[in-house]
């Protein structure tokens, strides 16, 4: 029944879909492919974005694979772990303000009475923590 009233309505939407700005054939790569190899591994220094150094490779040009430098591959696997981190901080820090608001609010309605630990840990959603504790 809870889960039926949580539910929100999802918007089918279409990701972007971002494309390298060199593509190559499959064969035309197999042919380059030693010098495809050496010239992305050459490179120093990450790009901004994967596609920047990206090649796209597929029949026909029409995708397939896509081969990029191993600074760049490096650089965004850095990217995303340190979003991640940021998210994860983000996250808790905004369970902290909310039990903030949480505390304040009933502060603000208090009739100046006492509640136990476990009465709290309950109101704040941590039932489980909760249990044992004394009432």
């Amino acid at each position: 029944m809870a889960r039926a009233q949580n539910r929100t309505k999802r918007i089918a939407v279409e990701p972007r879909r971002a494309v390298p700005g060199r593509r190559m054939g499959t064969s035309e790569a197999r042919a380059d492919f030693s010098k495809l190899v050496k010239s992305l591994g050459e490179r120093s220094t990450p790009s901004a974005s994967l596609l920047d150094s990206a090649i796209e490779v597929g029949p026909q040009r029409k995708g397939g694979v896509w081969l990029i430098p191993e600074v760049d591959g490096q650089a965004a696997i850095e990217r995303i772990e340190t979003l991640a981190a940021t998210v994860e901080e983000l996250q808790d820090e905004l369970e902290n303000v909310a039990i903030g608001f949480l505390l304040a609010e009933r502060l603000e309605h208090s009739t100046g009475g006492v509640i136990s630990g476990a009465q709290l840990m309950r109101d704040l959603g941590y039932a489980g923590l909760a249990e044992g504790l004394p009432e």
